[in-house]
This record gives C-alpha cells, structure tokens and sequence, in this order.
C-alpha cells in the first residue's frame, strides 16, 4: 500500500489507476487535473469534538458553535480535561444539543479510561481506528471514515452515507435506486480516498464527463 507521505508519486499511480478502472472517473481527472494534499487537521481530541459538535450542520453553523465553545476555553483547543469541567448549561448556552452533550461526555469518558488512545491511531490500521471510534457515543460510520480519511489520511476510505458523495453518484453514474454505490467503489481500489476526493471536486467545478 502506497505511503501518504510521499503524495506526488501517489497521486500519480492513483490517477493512472482510477483512469484506467473507470470511465466517469477518467473523465473528471482530466477535468480537474492533479489534486493537491487537502489540509491535515489535528489527531486530536480537539478534532473530535469539532466533528461531534458539527454534525448534521452547515459548515457555517458548525463553526460558529465550535467557536462558542472554545471561547469558554480563553478561545484555546478543547482538550479531554476541558470538556469535563464544563457545564452542561454552558455546552447549551454555546449551541451544543443535549445528545451532542452527551456524545461529548462519552469522549471524554473514553479518553480517560483509555479506551480511545489517539496516540496509537497512526499505528493501527483502518479497521482498528474504525472500531475505536464508532464505540463513542454519537460517533457513527461517517465520523470514522473522515477521521481516517481528513487526520489520518487513509487511501482506501470509502464514506458511503456521505450526502455529497451521494450526490457526485447519483449525477455522475444515474440515480436508479437500484445502484449499487460500493460496488462501483471497489473499483477504485486501493484509492478509494482519492476517489472520493475527486468526486468533491467533481460537484465544486462543474465536472461532468
């Protein structure tokens, strides 16, 4: 399996792969071009709580009550200690429903017990990681899968109940309800990340082989 690290001569190889598996996505890389690295965010408990916090929100929503609760921190990164010293009234005063509360102090519960040791997520692999983190509350499929594909930077993550995935799917290859996403996606592999990523592209520039 190709390293991350070494991102030029990766995404070379998974563009010569993924244009030679499948048509649409043939297409959209010669439309998009060469990805870059997308940003790395933090492996982190930081991290972590802004994906729980900023489920089924906009963007925008999400991070405005990120920021509102960090600024019950002096505006610092949330930590495990930090979260456990809050109140639940001043999680809500902030805009953090009460099972996002509750997803929270469930994180916060796994990093203290140890259960959840961020440190070793780099040395396990993606079903390892998986597991780890869908065992906290209200951390489901899809908060795993972009945490190994946006922190880790795990090449073959598929996130099937991603909503923009669906969409780049259902334009790009029909929207018949008997489509059947992952099978299209084992093609893709062992690229299945950067596929994704095109796919993201594919809806931001119109792509639409």
């Amino acid at each position: 399996m190709p390293k991350v690290g070494d991102f030029d001569s990766t995404i070379d190889a998974a563009m010569r792969h993924l244009k030679k598996k499948d048509r649409v996505l043939a297409g959209i890389i010669k439309h998009v071009g060469k990805l870059g690295l997308p940003p790395k965010s933090p492996n982190s408990f930081d991290t972590l709580a802004g994906i729980v916090i900023g489920q089924q929100l906009s963007a925008k929503a999400a991070n405005t009550i990120f920021k509102r609760v960090r600024v019950l921190n002096g505006g610092n990164k949330l930590t495990a200690n930090v979260v456990a010293s809050l109140t639940n009234d001043q999680l809500r005063s902030a805009g953090v429903s009460r099972p996002k509360i509750r997803s929270l102090r469930s994180l916060v519960e796994h990093i203290r017990n140890g259960h959840l040791r961020l440190r070793m997520f780099p040395k396990m692999s993606d079903e390892e990681v998986y597991d780890a983190i869908t065992q906290v509350k209200g951390f489901g499929a899809w908060s795993a899968h972009m945490y190994l594909m946006f922190v880790l930077r795990r090449l073959d993550i598929f996130p099937p109940l991603d909503l923009g995935i669906k969409k780049a799917v259902q334009l790009l290859y029909g929207s018949a309800q008997d489509l059947d996403v992952e099978a299209i996606a084992e093609n893709w592999r062992p690229y299945r990340t950067i596929a994704c990523w095109y796919l993201w592209r594919s809806l931001d520039s119109g792509a639409n082989p």
